[in-house]
């Protein structure tokens, strides 16, 4: 007889073991399904799997079917709220990567057309300063600023997109890693919970640094450049500069007491 009811507490257990994993696995395959749509911004499925922390009602005999047993813990049918149940996040999908993209260039764009302006005030000063407001000068300096607004402005673009596709790969690695943990854990509440409070945090508006000044070197050297002109025309060429643009106009100037 005992080793009859040996065998029997054996095989009870073996059945019960099975039976954890089973579960196990629908908690698993449910919470991922769970997630990627959270993610992806599909219909949510609904929880189908108990809280995994409480210990599924033993049964005598493990007979019957194990999902009838899955929705109660403790004897007692799981009340617990869904988290997911008033989901409306519509997902980290293109229009959500292409947000960011464009917010991104509604913030940097607007400061590049104020350093524009600031650089042309800045050249006309100069220009007017040595009389070639209407000289050859002028045109060959607003090229260049020219130039160096358009490079700006393809730079703006670049760094709109490698912004977006940084945010693709948080939110990639962040999906990953919640995968993992409901693997690890089997733990599908607690992964949920927490793949809530990754996605209120990965979609919050990004935070841009401020613009560099993208005409510091034009205006530097414009400056440098009127300096010198400006001192080869006072000093009757005694100072050379490195080359003529126009800037200042030349001819000595005398001075009187």
């Amino acid at each position: 007889m005992s080793k009859k009811g040996g065998d029997d507490a054996s095989a009870q257990l073996a059945q019960q073991a099975r039976a954890d994993e089973q579960a196990r696995q629908a908690r698993i395959r449910n919470g991922t399904e769970r997630i990627n749509a959270l993610f992806n911004g599909t219909p949510v499925p609904a929880d189908t799997t108990t809280n995994p922390t409480s210990p599924l009602r033993p049964s005598d005999s493990f007979a019957g079917d194990l999902a009838s047993r899955l929705g109660v813990v403790n004897g007692q049918t799981s009340t617990a709220p869904d988290p997911l149940a008033g989901n409306t996040f519509k997902g980290f999908n293109d229009d959500f990567y292409g947000g960011i993209s464009k917010a991104y260039q509604d913030y940097a764009m607007p400061q590049l057309e104020s350093q524009l302006t600031d650089a042309r005030k800045q050249l006309a000063f100069t220009l007017a300063r040595g009389g070639n407001l209407n000289s050859s000068s002028r045109a060959t300096q607003e090229a260049n600023l020219q130039k160096t607004a358009d490079a700006a402005r393809l730079q703006i673009n670049d760094t709109a997109n490698s912004t977006a596709n940084q945010a693709r790969t948080a939110v990639a690695g962040a999906k990953s890693d919640l995968i993992n943990e409901l693997n690890t854990t089997g733990d599908q509440t607690q992964t949920i919970n927490d793949a809530l409070g990754r996605v209120t945090a990965l979609s919050q508006p990004t935070q841009f640094s401020p613009l560099g000044q993208v005409f510091a070197n034009f205006t530097s050297a414009l400056n440098t450049q009127s300096q010198a002109e400006k001192a080869q025309a006072y000093s009757g060429g005694a100072v050379t500069a490195p080359f003529n643009t126009g800037l200042f106009s030349g001819g000595s100037v005398k001075v009187t007491a």
